[in-house]
């Protein structure tokens, strides 16, 4: 039946009509639409018949009306996770973040200014460590010490290493080592914020945002190469796709960094756990480890009020470090976080963590010494500056832990008009740092020229040894409570306010050691208010204003008083701004602040035993300017970057010579802008930029000797591509092209090794580097 209806077909043009009644018969039944006039159809099926080739049968005919074979072509859609998480995208518009206890917040309505470097930009810039990232945030400069200590440096104010810094919330101690591979973004608050936050500088918070799982499994491999010699392998995966997910980051990284007699090793593992235990229940672990050496790097340079900073050397000569003199530290955390969701309107966070770190330090010190002192003459040094170089073993902070913890309560409600939204909650954190009971003497590499570095035999290292002993404790909690008013749609009223309490002490560097000091502070008020006023949607102007109170600094070394305890300090803040987003893609925001703050610093003035006593002598008043800018010019421009000018000045020390002075180590004038331009006609080829830009900053207290002021060029390339259905990026970076040299920070501040009376440091910048990563995505 089948093989007549094809020979039906092949004759006809067209189906047969048959009646399917009667397919079970021999016969064949036409249907009326199948009627013909019988000779003319009967001579067509006979020419039909005669044109067929000879022998064909019915089957033959069938095989040959068959429509031919059809390809069907199978190719694999690379997940959308993999454009996700590749930095591909280039989103740099900053949208959101989270505030502690106000919870997420769209950037563009909060009555502050913040400051966020994204995901895409820790990508594609190839930003391999935290430090790193601050770069791109022109309120801020870093306090560095050749060491894994910097300091965050806000709006010219230095901060807390415990309470301005934050890891999704809770407090660590910022001077940690932290690898970019853990971390989804870095979030600024930039100015006081201790009615949020409890008792903290006003040098701002901020806040590192954690990988989290992704909806959908993916594997991403990183293979890297940095200058000179140092290979990098690492691992992001995200798996499960239930109630149960993970993220789990690896990293290896061996080999010499930009100096020929340097060694440098760092490696991660972490873990991130999304359990949802009901709809509305979530819960979070999250677990890491951070291991990081590095031998033969640039030492820091440790000066005295009276030393001239030369012109930055070359920081890839090697003499400047030790092969035998560096640090190696590891970081471990432990988070755990649970959220419910009560109802829509009302939400609860709480969770607690704990940060520790381990360090080993074999610090090299250089001293400086004017060209032509006693001290250079002395050593056959003439017509340039001098150093001299010591090893000595840290005597301070060997093992530090912080416990965190928090819980939040949100909701929001209407009372006519008015919308509240209410927040409830408290923080705080206790942070213990250990010294080590004993350190070996010193190592002395005599002086030499400052660009005549010299490269020391190995030999002996000092060592710290017989055990540790708590150093100092400081302890905090803060209760929190805040209204948010939108009053209509226009206008928005903030009160936040916060009552904490502060205990703070330290103990004897000898046995039995005892407690030697401390200070306290219980129930202590920080307030703030803001007021917005949204006349459209992408328009916002803001004014707040807040005072806060922080736990004293500790006395560095090199000091009458070293490791004292200050007491607690209350700082002033006034802001307004204006933010506005353009056609949704580019958030631009202006704002101008003024703030204050008791100053402290070692006095020359004040000297006992031939060495300054640390101690608050008169205030720090700054007023400013920020711009920030983040987004798309176009679809194949992607910009984020900004400027800052603070006008940071010293008074009332007492001192004509030191009062109404700049800071030490604050830049007038400071900016970054990265451009990244990805035209859809190059096919995945993209090309990125950067440009950073510090000012002069004065390098010591009376203002008499000046580091100055540099720009640095990076350049970047970026190819991402199909294979196989995987997406596959490669990129290419080298920072400061140009091969400047500069100092990095200058600030008043010394380290182990330092002679005595030189209480400022300064520590040179990154030469010309480069990095090449290829990252396949599964």
């Amino acid at each position: 039946m089948a093989s007549f209806h094809a020979l039906y077909e092949k004759c006809f043009g067209r189906k047969c009509s048959c009646s399917k009644a009667h397919a079970h018969r021999a016969e064949v039944s036409f249907a009326a639409d199948a009627v013909i006039s019988r000779k003319k159809r009967i001579l067509g099926v006979v020419a039909c018949l005669l044109s067929l080739p000879l022998g064909a049968n019915a089957e033959e005919v069938e095989k040959e009306s068959r429509p031919p074979m059809e390809r069907v072509r199978v190719k694999g859609v690379a997940s959308k996770v993999a454009d996700e998480v590749s930095g591909t995208k280039v989103n740099y518009l900053n949208k959101e973040s989270n505030f502690g206890p106000l919870g997420k917040v769209e950037l563009k309505k909060v009555p502050f200014s913040v400051m966020q470097t994204g995901h895409d930009v820790l990508e594609n810039e190839q930003v391999r460590t935290m430090d790193e990232a601050f770069e791109y945030m022109p309120s801020v400069q870093l306090q560095k010490y050749a060491t894994p200590s910097p300091q965050m440096v806000n709006r010219g104010y230095q901060a807390d290493i415990v309470a301005n810094s934050r890891i999704d919330g809770f407090n660590v101690r910022l001077g940690s080592p932290y690898t970019s591979e853990q971390f989804q973004s870095m979030t600024v608050l930039n100015g006081a914020a201790g009615s949020m936050y409890g008792p903290e500088s006003p040098s701002g918070v901020v806040d590192m945002v954690l990988k989290r799982p992704t909806k959908s499994p993916f594997f991403n491999f990183n293979f890297g190469y940095d200058s000179n010699g140092a290979p990098l392998e690492s691992l992001d995966t995200s798996l499960g796709k239930g109630p149960v997910k993970l993220r789990f980051n690896y990293l290896n990284q061996t080999g010499q960094s930009y100096v020929s007699t340097s060694d440098m090793w760092r490696n991660l593992y972490s873990a991130d756990i999304d359990i949802q235990l009901t709809k509305r229940i979530k819960f979070e672990l999250d677990a890491g480890q951070y291991n990081v050496g590095y031998y033969g790097m640039p030492a820091g340079f440790a000066y005295s009020g009276d030393t001239a900073l030369p012109d930055a050397p070359d920081p890839t000569k090697a003499g400047y470090g030790q092969n035998q003199g560096g640090y190696t530290a590891s970081s471990t955390y432990g988070m755990e976080k649970l959220f419910i969701d009560i109802s829509p309107h009302w939400k609860l966070k709480l969770g607690g963590s704990y940060d520790s770190s381990t360090r080993h330090l074999h610090t090299i010190t250089n001293t400086l010494y004017n060209a032509g002192s006693s001290g250079c003459l002395g050593a056959g040094v003439v017509g340039e500056a001098c150093y001299s170089q010591v090893m000595a073993a840290s005597k301070s902070n060997n093992y530090d832990g912080v416990w965190s913890n928090y819980a939040y309560l949100n909701g929001d409600f209407h009372i006519g008009p008015i919308t509240h939204h209410i927040n409830l909650g408290t923080n705080g954190y206790n942070s213990t740092l250990t010294q080590p009971n004993f350190a070996q003497a010193s190592r002395d590499y005599g002086i030499t020229g400052l660009n005549n570095p010299i490269v020391q035999p190995l030999g002996y290292v000092p060592k710290q040894y017989g055990g540790n002993h708590e150093g100092s404790m400081t302890q905090q909690q803060a209760f929190i409570f805040g209204d948010s008013m939108d009053i209509g749609k226009q206008f928005t009223i903030m009160g936040q306010f916060s009552e904490s309490w502060i205990t703070e002490a330290n103990y004897a560097k000898a046995a039995p050691y005892g407690k030697s000091g401390g200070t306290s502070a219980n129930g202590v008020f920080s307030p703030s208010v803001g007021f917005t006023f949204h006349p459209r949607t992408n328009l916002n102007f803001y004014f707040n204003w807040g005072n806060s109170i922080q736990p004293g600094p500790e006395a560095p070394g090199n000091t009458a008083n070293e490791n004292a305890i200050l007491s607690p300090v209350r700082s002033w803040q006034y802001e307004g701004g204006v933010k506005y987003t353009w056609r949704k893609r580019l958030q631009i925001n202006l704002d101008g602040f003024s703030m204050s703050r008791p100053y402290a610093f070692s006095n020359p003035d004040n000297m006992v035993d031939g060495l300054p006593v640390y101690g608050y002598y008169g205030a720090q008043n700054d007023y400013g300017i920020e711009y920030q800018m983040s987004g798309a010019l176009t679809k194949d421009i992607s910009i984020y970057g900004g400027f800052t000018w603070d006008h940071a000045r010293l008074t009332d020390t007492g001192n004509p010579l030191s009062s109404d002075k700049k800071v030490t180590g604050v830049p007038e004038w400071a900016s970054d802008f990265s451009l990244d331009w990805h035209p859809v006609f190059l096919h995945g080829v993209a090309f990125n930029s950067n440009i950073h830009y510090v000012g002069t900053r004065q390098a010591n207290v009376y203002n008499t000797t000046q580091a100055g002021e540099y720009v640095t060029l990076n350049l970047g390339v970026r190819y991402a591509t199909q294979i196989s259905g995987h997406k596959l990026v490669v990129r290419g970076n080298v920072d400061n092209v140009t091969g400047q040299n500069y100092w990095d920070s200058a600030f008043a501040d010394s380290t182990d090794g330092a002679a005595k009376g030189a209480t400022y440091s300064a520590v040179l910048g990154t030469p010309r580097t480069w990095r090449i990563t290829a990252s396949v995505y599964f």
